[in-house]
């Protein structure tokens, strides 16, 4: 949960985004979001990333504080199809925010069940729970899966929803490891429509070239894993 940011640039805040953990497990500050975003080489350096903002009980009163932010970073690799974007922050996170860096699950599988952890409306971090199975569909499709297999579908919360500014935000599997990032749907607090998650699976290989994919930022060590755990 501590992974996951609200982000502003120009003083304006528009999405959420998450540090990424990498098989070397070393601490460099990847940092993921969703390419509608529009993070670039251009705008990448005025990023801001504020930690912690959350209620200091849950389902408590809106009393987050905007106080613990970090600003700069290089944008690294985007991929349209499923949403992506990487970048790579100028510096760590302070150590004393203890911000973690997510794992994630790049094999492709079903989740059995899913967690969403996200900024909706750009206010204080919330959760959703996805208690059933996954699906792999086009985005916002709706139609016989797996569609064109680019994302994840959360076909109906079971607790919760999203919001605009939840976008680019992680969904974690039953393992506690990101397998998208959020692209967006209609799921709202007042329905029961579905969202979609650009798939960590696509974006791994994305468009085949390091500013289009994960897998060479991720592991560049060339190691082949399947998953890494939260660092």
């Amino acid at each position: 949960m501590n992974s996951v940011a609200v982000i502003s640039t120009g003083g304006d805040r528009f999405c959420t985004g998450f540090m990424v953990n990498n098989t070397s497990n070393d601490g460099t500050p990847f940092f993921m979001t969703a390419n509608h975003c529009r993070l670039t080489q251009s705008n990448a350096p005025t990023l801001v990333a504020y930690w912690n903002y959350q209620t200091s009980k849950c389902g408590g009163a809106r009393d987050g504080k905007l106080n613990q932010f970090q600003t700069g970073a290089v944008h690294l690799a985007s991929y349209a199809k499923s949403d992506m974007t990487l970048l790579k922050l100028n510096s760590a996170p302070n150590p004393e925010w203890h911000v973690n860096f997510a794992g994630w699950d790049r094999s492709g599988e079903i989740a059995s069940s899913a967690v969403g952890i996200h900024h909706p409306n750009v206010d204080e971090k919330s959760i959703s729970f996805e208690n059933d199975p996954t699906e792999i569909n086009t985005y916002l499709g709706t139609g016989a899966t797996p569609g064109d297999g680019t994302h994840v579908r959360i076909v109906d919360w079971d607790n919760g929803t999203t919001e605009p500014g939840s976008s680019g935000s992680p969904l974690f599997d039953q393992n506690h490891r990101v397998i998208g990032q959020l692209h967006g749907g209609g799921a709202a607090c007042e329905n029961e429509e579905s969202d979609y998650y650009g798939r960590f699976f696509t974006s791994w290989n994305g468009g085949g070239t390091k500013t289009t994919s994960l897998k060479s930022h991720l592991d560049s060590a060339n190691t082949g894993a399947q998953f890494v755990d939260t660092l």
